[in-house]
């Protein structure tokens, strides 16, 4: 009686941390959202909240109110964004880039920040054009990569073959990684989305798209 009762109790324990690991799997990505969104949410308020918390409400002897720094800041994004968009706007982004391109150290920054912004805004927020896998970091050992660019320029001429750019994303962070140059006919182009491929990298090959990877010639 006892061995049963004990094999009953580990039975009932294993089900236990197996329902606790089902659901803590199913409510960490909302949870940790949720975190990551209410975290810039306050960071965001804070950066013209706290100016109408000393010299607003302090005043009037009112509570803060909050939210209204993170709509205020939203506000004045959009007006920089509307006037960025006219002639006087460009005209005045420009001559701000070349007095900034002027400064020593702070072009370096100031500038790869800036391409970076025009990479997403001329993609649609959209770098990525398509996964391909990639022989990388040698012969033999595949990669799942993302073309951003195909070859254009000096650079294929120098090269003397059609090239393209490729990250190649780090698991589980895929922010950072490695840019390389591959020759066209060397990449293997799947029918998968970005998104998809992207999924197979964070999980570190554990979520496999339903896809089965089939294999098409590139273009």
């Amino acid at each position: 009686m006892s061995d049963g009762s004990s094999k009953g109790k580990m039975t009932l324990v294993i089900k236990l941390r197996n329902y606790f690991t089902t659901g803590l799997l199913v409510v960490a990505p909302t949870a940790v959202t949720v975190w990551i969104l209410t975290r810039l949410f306050f960071f965001f308020d804070h950066i013209l909240g706290q100016f109408y918390d000393k010299y607003l409400f302090e005043t009037l002897g009112e509570p803060p109110l909050p939210g209204l720094g993170a709509v205020t800041l939203a506000i004045i994004v959009i007006l920089i964004g509307m006037f960025a968009r006219l002639y006087a706007g460009r005209k005045l982004l420009a001559t701000w880039d070349r007095i900034i391109e002027q400064v020593p150290l702070v072009n370096r920054v100031y500038i790869a920040i800036r391409q970076l912004s025009d990479a997403f805004a001329k993609g649609g927020g959209i770098i990525f054009q398509r996964p391909a896998i990639i022989e990388y970091p040698r012969k033999g050992i595949y990669s799942i990569g993302f073309v951003t660019n195909h070859c254009s320029g000096p650079f294929c001429k120098h090269v003397g073959k059609n090239v393209a750019s490729v990250f190649i994303p780090t698991t589980p962070n895929p922010t950072s990684g490695v840019l390389i140059f591959v020759p066209e006919d060397e990449m293997i182009f799947i029918k998968m989305s970005v998104e998809d491929a992207m999924k197979l990298v964070i999980s570190a090959g554990t979520v496999t798209p339903e896809l089965g990877i089939p294999i098409e010639n590139p273009d």
